[in-house]
């Protein structure tokens, strides 16, 4: 849409209603009760009877966030789907029914409608009656949005005071735990999930398997998350690491800093709260002693991991695009598969393709060889000049050598020089007071004067030296040695990527699993990429 020309038509006289719009809707709801799915569903009802009773309207799309916080964007998958839609010229108009449904962050409100309309895109926020397109909607929009953002300071402080009084009456917080059933803050067993738990317990406890693996083989015997994803690394080591597990209340582990964020922070533990239970609130899954057994295993590889840079190298290898590549047509990470054959030719590909094949998903697997050619190129335009900058690198590490020589060495021995000065007149004072013979004397100042004397012919030496090349020649070949290997982009592929970019959504062309585009968000403001891959003949451009 051009805004300004519709602004123009609005003061001839013309209507929101009057224009010909590319309509969508987004509608959220805080949790996945079904009463709150119901108004979901009565929110998409409400948008389309308003959408198909105009006639210079098209329905584009419905986009809906179920169980999310309005307060952080980043998880609201539908919503960024949303905003990718509208950059690509998709929508002109986006319907929702309030300020607080869109975002309760009044930075994200003012953020996502500017980004917008800058892709000429307006937003009509039904039941407060702010339409994007008209001028003053900015001021009005951040009235209600720091109502909106008020109103969650005031519930999370109201939440905080109802966790204490939980806690102190031993019942069970928090949210749904994977292998429970949680009711009226009491814990049941799911039987289903209880299963997946007891593996997970067998085999890490066997030191035989990482957590990969262990969610590969959970896979294979058909359990996956709640939202019907393979367990990760980082959800596997959760479980083994909770204490409910083995039937163990806990509580006040960590806290939440920033109620807009809900970024949490661990406690001191002297401030967790954490004992067996005895009322039965939290049945235990596995026996204490093999939950113990897992923690002695988790424990003693956490020491070897810490010790061992090399393990951390190749971790950092092997998860280069761990989270970081997405099919953006179910918007799953991409999943690295290295075992069996693929072991020595590992490939990336979808979750759902992992988990269905093609008929889920017909987005192909990528090589992961092929993923670093592609990346390696792209990021080797960001250190063109590698030479003049290892070079430049090289020169301010002697300027601080050349510094600390004559900071370090030459004022030690000027200090020494100066030591043994005052001995002689101490000396000499000893011999007129008749304390020391003349022949010590002589003796002993004539061994003083030859120490003073080669300490300042060092000192010259070190000078001399200091303003010759040959010197540092092989100071300088050794520091490059050191630091050429690490701006070698190929071989630190793992680095780079994670230094420079964001993420990578992968799409097929004009439906075509031989013809892909991967769009690739660099960790720089409004900074991204596309390119386009021939799975043909293996090339991109």
């Amino acid at each position: 849409m051009n805004i300004i020309k519709a602004r123009q038509d609005l003061l001839l006289g013309k209507t929101i209603y009057d224009m010909n719009l590319r309509v969508a809707d987004y509608s959220r709801v805080s949790t996945d009760k079904d009463e709150q799915i119901n108004s979901l569903e009565n929110q998409s009802g409400y948008f389309n009877d308003m959408i198909a009773n105009v006639k210079n309207w098209i329905h584009i799309a419905s986009y809906s966030d179920e169980g999310i916080s309005g307060t952080q964007v980043k998880k609201r998958e539908q919503f960024l789907k949303m905003i990718e839609d509208a950059r690509i010229g998709k929508i002109d108009l986006i319907l929702t029914k309030e300020v607080s449904r869109f975002a309760r962050n009044t930075i994200d409100s003012i953020k996502y409608t500017q980004l917008l309309l800058s892709y000429g895109v307006i937003v009509f926020f039904i039941s407060d009656n702010i339409n994007t397109i008209y001028p003053d909607s900015e001021f009005r929009l951040t009235l209600m949005a720091s109502m909106a953002q008020d109103e969650v300071r005031k519930l999370s402080e109201r939440v905080k005071f109802g966790i204490k009084r939980s806690i102190k009456n031993g019942k069970v917080g928090g949210g749904g735990i994977y292998g429970y059933i949680k009711k009226d803050c009491k814990l049941t067993i799911n039987e289903n999930e209880a299963q997946a738990i007891r593996i997970l317990f067998a085999l890490y406890s066997s030191g035989e398997y990482g957590l990969k693996r262990i969610g590969e083989i959970l896979a294979e015997k058909g359990y996956f998350t709640r939202k019907g994803k393979v367990f990760s690394d980082t959800t596997l080591k959760k479980m083994i690491i909770n204490p409910r597990y083995k039937g163990w209340f806990t509580a006040n582990l960590t806290e939440v800093e920033d109620y807009k964020t809900h970024k949490k922070k661990s406690k001191p533990k002297e401030e967790w709260i954490i004992y067996k239970d005895e009322s039965g609130n939290i049945p235990a899954i596995v026996s204490e002693e093999l939950w113990n057994k897992a923690n002695e295993v988790h424990n003693k590889r956490i020491k070897t991991w810490n010790k061992n840079v090399l393990n951390k190298e190749f971790y950092l290898e092997n998860r280069t695009y761990t989270s970081k590549i997405f099919c953006m047509e179910h918007n799953t990470a991409f999943i690295r598969c290295a075992s069996g054959k693929r072991k020595d030719n590992p490939v990336w590909q979808c979750n759902e393709f992992l988990r269905h094949g093609i008929k889920k998903c017909a987005t192909p697997r990528l090589y992961e060889k092929h993923l670093n050619e592609i990346f390696s190129s792209i990021l080797e335009k960001f250190i063109e000049n590698k030479d003049e900058i290892l070079d430049t690198i090289v020169k301010d590490y002697i300027s601080l050598i050349k510094e600390s020589n004559n900071n370090f060495d030459t004022e030690n021995l000027q200090s020494k020089i100066q030591e043994q000065e005052l001995f002689k007149e101490r000396l000499l004072d000893m011999s007129l007071r008749k304390l020391i013979s003349e022949e010590e004397f002589i003796e002993k100042n004539k061994k003083i004067n030859e120490d003073i004397s080669k300490m300042r012919k060092k000192i010259i030496n070190m000078e001399s030296n200091k303003e010759s090349s040959l010197y540092y020649e092989d100071i300088i070949l050794k520091i490059k040695n050191a630091i050429q290997p690490k701006m070698d982009i190929r071989n630190n592929i793992g680095k780079y990527f994670n230094l420079f970019i964001d993420k990578v959504f992968v799409s097929k062309i004009n439906n075509d699993r031989k013809h892909l585009k991967l769009r690739v968000i660099f960790n720089f403001k409004n900074s991204d990429e596309e390119i386009e891959i021939n799975m043909n003949n293996n090339s991109s451009r």
